[in-house]
């Protein structure tokens, strides 16, 4: 197995659904509703040959991309080539979703095309978590997954999504095997507007709107994420990393091999705001993708000697980032989560994924500091879905975003869940180097 494969990207076209609001089927008749033809970006890391192995497919949390999770997946395949033998991942996946990162650009006039309609004929035409789920589905019937052992593993805000794709009852594809969820935000209806996630949610639906979107350049955006006045003083200042996801052979530059500053935990800048608790690659790579140059001609020269002034913004507007906070982008009914569960389940002898009625279950990622989803609403979650995850997990010392937080911590419980149960699951000899 690969310890560090480089990822080769990819963007598909993929017909799905848009409009539908939370908690609606793919039959009801809503404003809005249509049929759509959307650009996904994705990375895929070939990690070996072997037809049986599992298929990861990872996705992002609200405000992310999908090269978040480049430095976990360095850590998990190295960490996997150090504690195991036998070829037992196939393939990794990780996309954007519809609105974010690179899917941002590719996808912004189809989406400003829907809003203004939206705006001229009295529907919302935003994009949702349920646009989220119609596309995930859309993606997990692409030709490249079919036959496939598909390990869902969701991070944060694309959990929802997740369970909506999931009990859908005309999806096109028999996924996953197996799912595995990390600080999910999942709520219910009928949730008191004091729960603490329901106060966290309506705060960030309040500070993206008041955050600041536009800056110089990217230097100046990464000393306002870390909240830094002036330079970043040289010798407290990491090299900004140029990690390689385009399929060049340096990936990341300077890391990969050595195992040196593929990933620190937290940032060394000394900050107080959320990004500076960041891994330091981690923070780079939101830099480099979730950001774009804007390039603006200067009118008061003249045609001939005309000159541009450039600036970065985020490529997610904040119009279109605040909404998808809100409790409601975050809500499943119970039942859906137990209907979940149930099909995953190893003990009720599952579903189609492997063809032979296996499947690998569900298993849940804690973070250590509990600071968007309290002790009870873990017992909520736990509760709808009867109690059948098979495993659960904590990394210690890391807030809700773990995969920004702290990769390595992440990997390595990933691999727990991976190799003590999901491959096993699926019938793969996971042995010990020798």
């Amino acid at each position: 197995m690969m310890e560090n494969p480089t990822p080769e990207k990819h963007v598909f076209s993929l017909r799905t659904t848009f409009g539908l609001p939370v908690g609606a089927t793919s039959q009801d008749t809503v404003p809005g509703k249509e049929d759509a033809t959307v650009k996904c970006a994705a990375l895929k890391y070939p990690v070996s040959e072997s037809e049986q192995g599992l298929t990861l497919v990872l996705t992002h949390g609200l405000s992310s991309h999908k090269e978040s999770f480049h430095p976990t997946i360095t850590h998990l395949l190295r960490s996997n080539a150090v504690r195991t033998r036998g070829d037992w991942i196939r393939e990794i996946w990780s996309i954007d979703m519809p609105n974010h990162g690179e899917n941002a650009v590719l996808n912004r006039a189809y989406l400003e095309d829907r809003q203004e309609r939206g705006r001229k004929e009295g529907w919302d035409g935003m994009c949702n978590t349920m646009d989220f789920s119609t596309y995930l589905n859309a993606f997990l019937s692409i030709p490249q997954l079919q036959g496939h052992r598909v390990v869902g593993i969701a991070h944060s805000g694309s959990c929802a999504p997740w369970t909506h794709a999931l009990t859908q009852r005309d999806r096109t594809h028999s996924h996953p095997f197996a799912l595995i969820f990390i600080e999910p935000v999942l709520m219910f209806p009928g949730m008191s507007p004091t729960d603490p996630r329901a106060i966290h949610g309506a705060a960030n639906v309040r500070n993206v709107l008041a955050k600041r979107d536009t800056w110089s350049d990217r230097a100046e955006a990464k000393r306002w994420l870390l909240d830094v006045k002036g330079g970043i003083p040289k010798g407290q200042r990491s090299e900004q990393r140029d990690v390689d996801t385009s399929g060049s052979s340096e990936s990341p530059k300077n890391a990969s091999r050595s195992g040196k500053n593929v990933s620190r935990k937290g940032n060394s800048k000394g900050g107080k705001t959320v990004w500076s608790k960041w891994d330091d690659l981690v923070l780079d790579l939101f830099v480099e993708h979730t950001i774009e140059e804007v390039l603006e001609p200067t009118p008061s020269f003249p045609l001939e000697t005309k000159k541009s002034s450039s600036y970065v913004r985020s490529v997610l507007p904040k119009e279109q980032e605040s909404p998808l906070y809100a409790c409601l982008q975050h809500t499943v009914e119970p039942v859906q989560l137990t209907r979940m569960c149930a099909a995953l389940s190893p003990s009720t002898g599952g579903g189609t994924a492997c063809g032979d009625g296996s499947v690998g279950g569900v298993h849940v990622i804690w973070a250590g500091v509990e600071e968007f989803i309290p002790g009870f609403a873990k017992a909520e979650i736990l509760d709808a879905m009867s109690h059948r995850v098979v495993s659960q997990r904590v990394v210690p010392g890391s807030g809700h975003l773990i995969p920004q937080e702290n990769p390595r911590g992440l990997a390595d419980a990933l691999c727990d869940v991976l190799v003590g149960h999901i491959a096993v699951a699926a019938g793969l000899t996971v042995r010990a180097p020798l």
